[in-house]
């Protein structure tokens, strides 16, 4: 091999070039002396394996570089996979005090992770569930068993939040510690509170459908007994001794306040009859307020605030006026004898759509439609919270509510309106209702209703149908007592049957709607198909506008509501015999 020789000269000035002569020379050295021991065949073999051993390190190196990406990748995912987890992730000793945290973690609680380690994790859940985390604690070092409980944790500089810790125990280094994963479950809690208030709402919906059926059928029985006893007492009247009167008439007053109560029975079902018309509500307050103001105590003030024109809303005048007189009753006597006062106040509003969170009927929904609010606030005990949910059931009583039907009325009336009441109050600072009427067109005009003119032939037959006994004997003694001949029915289908038979003597027909087997609609249908020109007198403890509605092909031309007097006959009568 041959090397460029280098001068003394240039090695002396040059060290680097000195280094490399030196290393030369040795190398020519040693490749001598190799040359003198192997022989050509054996240099070559040699050179090959060195080669291999060259290329092993090189496939070594790339393999080394490999690992090394592929851990980096793993710590990557490492990273994603513990650190941006969904959940927080916690290392926690036996004595609770966070040796590792996620940044999840630290971010659930509005901490950096710096912040978050070495510190004990009960600095960080709410005083008055810090018990349950001690038990569960407790369970997951003695048992060994993994544990789940929820507790409300706090963060720095924000609310609370509902957690689920899901705790395993890992043995480290020989030591016991706890592995906790902790999600925010406030929006899944939340729920639950929702679900369940919406399921306690539909529970009362149905509660009350069911009270509200058992409690029509029962006013609608009720009617039928008072409609016996008010006509045999007007009867007994007709031939009174001196004796005698008295008595009677205390007993047809009983048994007027009884079908007055009743009546409040349905209007509480929304039920009654009801005649509506178009009115302003500011001035049918005005109409009542000079008798309310009468009654007054005296260390009491009211406050007016009755715009004019005030709402338009299309409603009964007379019930109006009670509900009024209710919500001002209640205000006072929650009020009591101390000094206070109470405010009245009517005004528009444009929409309901954000809704009321105390309102009643429960099953109210909001609607994005103009309503007339009567409000009446009071400075009395206010109402406990406990008590919301009874508030308008008839006959519940407590010191705020005044006694009987009073609210349970109103609640009756709004709902006929197709209202709301929204009820809000704060203990020993008062109460406040609001009652909502949706606004009707003010060029919406009140529709008179025809009178009757009083001419009656008291000759002739009439059939009555009921399915009550002594109402179908109370209803002849009346119409016989009036001059007509009467045949009995007690279904309809003995009515149709007695009907084919003497129909060309039977001038009209009095029937009841609720009967067994075939209603009152079905008998007149029946009716109608053998003489479409019978007159027919509807009979209900039901409102005419409850008993009336549906879609029937057959109309009466009368309706007679129980428990129904010998004048309230005699007028249905008239207007039967006189209708075209």
């Amino acid at each position: 091999m041959k090397t460029e020789s280098t001068s003394p000269e240039d090695s002396s000035s040059n060290p680097e070039k000195e280094l490399r002569r030196r290393a030369e020379e040795r190398f020519q050295a040693s490749e001598e002396a190799i040359q003198a021991s192997f022989s050509s065949e054996e240099t070559k073999r040699l050179f090959n394996e060195l080669r291999v051993y060259q290329i092993e390190l090189d496939m070594q190196n790339e393999e080394l570089r490999r690992t090394q990406a592929e851990l980096e990748a793993s710590r990557i995912r490492y990273f994603n996979l513990y650190d941006l987890a969904p959940v927080g992730y916690c290392t926690i000793t036996g004595n609770g005090l966070i040796l590792e945290a996620n940044l999840t973690a630290a971010a659930l609680l509005n901490l950096t992770r710096t912040d978050l380690l070495n510190r004990p994790i009960t600095n960080f859940i709410l005083p008055e569930d810090q018990d349950i985390y001690y038990r569960h604690r407790n369970l997951l070092f003695e048992t060994g068993a993994p544990q789940v409980c929820e507790l409300r944790m706090r963060r720095t500089n924000a609310d609370p939040f509902w957690a689920r810790v899901e705790a395993t125990i890992q043995d480290i280094d020989g030591t016991a510690l706890c592995q906790a994963a902790i999600s925010d479950i406030t929006d899944h809690i939340l729920s639950e509170v929702e679900k369940t208030k919406i399921d306690a709402q539909s529970q009362q919906i149905r509660k009350t459908e069911s009270l509200g059926r058992m409690a029509g059928a029962v006013a609608h029985h009720f009617n039928n007994l008072l409609t016996v006893v008010i006509g045999n007492l007007e009867l007994a009247l007709e031939n009174q001794t001196h004796h005698t009167a008295g008595s009677l008439t205390d007993a047809l007053k009983a048994a007027e306040k009884a079908a007055e109560l009743s009546g409040l029975m349905l209007t509480y079902l929304g039920k009654s009859s009801c005649k509506h018309e178009t009115l302003d509500l500011s001035e049918a307050c005005r109409r009542i307020l000079p008798m309310l103001q009468a009654l007054f105590p005296k260390d009491i003030a009211l406050k007016i605030d009755l715009p004019s024109p005030g709402p338009i809303i299309r409603v009964n005048t007379s019930q109006i006026q009670q509900i009024l007189t209710n919500l001002i009753t209640n205000a006072w006597e929650a009020i009591g004898d101390n000094h206070g006062t109470i405010e009245l106040t009517v005004k528009t509003i444009e929409s309901l759509t954000t809704g009321i969170t105390y309102h009643y009927p429960i099953d109210w929904r909001p609607r994005d439609i103009p309503y007339a609010c009567l409000e009446v606030s009071d400075t009395g005990f206010g109402i406990p919270r406990k008590d919301f949910e009874n508030l308008f059931d008839p006959f519940f009583s407590s010191k705020f509510t005044g006694r009987g039907m009073g609210l349970a009325v109103i609640l009756g009336i709004t709902r006929m309106h197709h209202g709301v009441i929204s009820v809000e109050s704060i203990p020993e600072q008062g109460s406040t209702f609001r009652v909502y009427f949706p606004i009707t067109d003010k060029e919406t005009r009140q529709q008179t209703e025809a009178r009757v003119t009083p001419a009656m032939e008291g000759f002739g037959q009439v059939l009555v149908v009921d399915d009550d006994g002594d109402v179908r004997n109370l209803t002849e003694t009346m119409l016989a007592h009036l001059g007509f001949t009467v045949l009995q029915a007690k279904d309809g289908m003995e009515a149709l049957k007695v009907f084919r038979h003497h129909k060309e003597n039977i001038r009209f027909v009095v029937c009841d709607l609720t009967m067994p087997q075939m209603d009152g609609w079905e008998t007149l249908a029946g009716l109608r198909r053998i003489d479409p020109g019978i007159r027919v007198i509807l009979a209900s403890g039901y409102s005419e506008g409850e008993a009336m509605k549906g879609e029937h092909a057959d109309r009466p031309q009368a309706f007679l509501k129980k428990p129904f007097t010998l004048n309230s006959l005699i007028a249905k009568v008239k207007e039967v015999l006189d209708a075209d």
